[in-house]
C-alpha cells in the first residue's frame, strides 16, 4: 500500500518534506552516540601492555604471554561492546474487540548510550485487521550516557475504521454509527533527573483526524459531537515521574509513578481547548526468584471540550473490553497481573484481573455495573539478557473479550 497517498493536499502542516525530516530526525538521534571511540579500558590495556613489554624485553616467552592476554581482553571488551545492541523481530497474529482477526510485525532494536546505561529502544508496531484497518507506530526512548536525561518520542500513522458507541459508561447499549479515521499523530518528551528515581519534564504533541462518517443521518455526520469531522489538536504536558524499577522491561521490584497534565491550546493551533489530568500509579513486588507481582491504579481526568477520540476508554487499561467502546470524560481503573517466568526453559505464565470505569460526574458510577475484566497468558522470553518477553493474552470482559500479542508487558 502506499502510504504517501494518504498525505492530502489539505494537510498542509503535515507535508511530505516536514514529515520525511520528522522521521529522520526520530530515527538518527538516538544513534549519534551508538558510535564510540576507544574505551577507556581498551586504551589503559594497551598502555600496561606495553609497559609489561618493554619490562620483559628480556624474557620472550614474557612478551608472548602479554600479546596473548592483550588479545584475550581485547576480544571481551569488543564482545561487550557488540552486545550493546540488540535487534529483535516479531511476527505476530492477533484478535481483539476493536480488530477482528490482524496480523503484523514488530521489529524492536534496544541499545545502551553507555556500558552501565539505561535501555534505549527504537520500534516499530505495523499491522492490518480484516476490519480494513492499518496502524504504524513508530516510538522511540533514548537514555543519555550519565542516566540522568531521557528523550522519548512518537510518529503514528492509522487508518482505523470503527464504530461509535455513544459517550459514557452505559451509551454502548445504544444506537452505533460506522466510521472511518485518518488519523497522523506526533509527540515528543523529555525529561531530566531531580532527585534519587525523581524525574521531571516537559513535552509537545500533535494529532491531525479525519472523520468521515458512514450514516448520513447519525450524530457524527451532522458535527453535533466534539472531534467529528477534521480535528487539529496541539497542545503540550508536564511530568513528574518516580522511577525505582529493577528492570525497565520486566520489573520485579520497585515503582513507576507518573503524574501528567497535558494542555491542548488554541493558541498552538488547536481547534479545542481543553486539559487532561493522567496518574498511573505501579508497584512491583518478588515473593520467588521467578514469582512477581504488578499492581496498577489509574486515573484520568479532563476538564472543557474533548473531542470524542481522546476521551479515556475502559479498553485502553482492562484487557478484554474494545477500546472505542465505554467512553467518557473520567475513568479510574485497578489491575493486578502475578507473573511466573520461566516456568520452564523460556515459558511462563501470568494470570490477571482488574477492575473500572469511565464517568462524566463520580454520581454516574454504579457498583452493579463496573468493568470487571480477568484472564491469563503466556510468555516466552524472547531476551533473556534484557528480560524482553512476547506476551500472549486473553482477557474477558463483561461482554466482550479478546486475544493479545505484544513484545514487553502490558503495565
Amino acid at each position: 500500500m502506499n502510504y504517501s497517498t494518504l498525505l492530502k493536499p489539505g494537510c498542509t502542516f503535515l507535508s511530505v518534506k516536514f514529515s520525511k525530516c520528522l522521521l529522520f530526525i526520530f530515527l538518527m538521534i538516538p544513534f549519534l552516540d551508538l558510535v564510540q571511540p576507544v574505551s577507556a579500558q581498551t586504551t589503559l590495556i594497551k598502555k600496561e601492555k606495553s609497559l609489561a613489554l618493554a619490562r620483559s624485553s628480556i624474557n620472550p616467552d614474557a612478551a608472548t604471554r602479554i600479546f596473548s592476554t592483550e588479545t584475550s581482553e581485547s576480544a571481551k571488551v569488543d564482545s561487550t561492546r557488540q552486545k550493546r545492541v540488540r535487534l529483535m523481530l516479531l511476527p505476530i497474529v492477533f484478535k481483539s474487540p476493536d480488530t477482528g482477526l490482524a496480523a503484523g510485525v514488530l521489529p524492536q532494536v534496544v541499545f545502551r548510550s553507555s556500558s552501565s546505561g539505561h535501555p534505549s529502544s527504537i520500534r516499530m508496531d505495523s499491522y492490518y485487521t480484516q476490519n480494513r484497518q492499518y496502524h504504524l507506530l513508530l516510538r522511540s526512548t533514548y537514555w543519555f550516557p550519565d542516566n540522568n536525561r531521557n528523550l522519548t518520542g512518537k510518529i503514528s500513522l492509522k487508518e482505523w475504521p470503527t464504530t461509535f458507541y455513544g459517550i459514557g459508561n452505559q451509551a454502548s447499549s445504544g444506537p452505533q454509527e460506522k466510521f472511518t479515521e485518518t488519523l497522523y499523530e506526533a509527540s515528543v518528551e523529555a525529561t531530566s533527573r531531580i532527585a534519587p528515581g525523581l524525574y521531571a519534564g516537559a513535552g509537545y504533541g500533535m494529532r491531525y483526524g479525519k472523520l468521515a462518517a458512514e450514516d448520513t443521518d447519525g450524530v457524527l455526520f451532522s458535527g453535533s459531537i466534539p472531534g467529528s469531522g477534521t480535528t487539529f489538536i496541539s497542545g503540550v504536558h508536564t511530568v513528574l515521574r518516580f522511577d525505582t524499577r529493577d528492570n525497565h522491561f520486566y520489573p520485579t521490584s520497585g515503582s513507576l509513578h507518573r503524574v501528567e497534565l497535558y494542555a491542548a491550546m488554541k493558541p498552538l493551533g488547536s481547534d479545542y481547548g481543553f486539559t487532561r489530568l493522567t496518574v498511573d500509579l505501579r508497584r512491583y513486588f518478588t515473593f520467588h526468584p521467578t514469582h512477581a507481582l504488578a499492581i496498577q491504579a489509574i486515573g484520568v481526568a479532563t476538564t472543557a471540550t474533548v473531542p470524542f477520540r481522546m476521551l479515556p476508554s475502559a479498553g485502553s487499561t482492562l484487557r478484554g473490553y474494545s477500546t472505542v467502546r465505554h467512553i467518557d470524560r473520567n475513568l479510574v481503573a485497578l489491575q493486578m497481573e502475578y507473573r511466573v517466568v520461566p516456568v520452564a526453559w523460556r515459558l511462563g505464565m501470568v494470570a490477571f484481573g482488574g477492575i473500572g470505569e469511565v464517568f462524566n460526574r463520580p454520581a454516574d458510577i454504579q457498583l452493579n455495573k463496573l468493568k470487571f475484566a480477568a484472564g491469563i497468558g503466556l510468555r516466552y522470553q524472547f531476551s533473556r539478557p534484557e528480560k524482553i518477553n512476547i506476551r500472549l493474552d486473553y482477557g474477558q470482559g463483561r461482554d466482550s473479550s479478546g486475544d493479545y500479542i505484544d513484545l514487553n508487558e502490558a503495565f
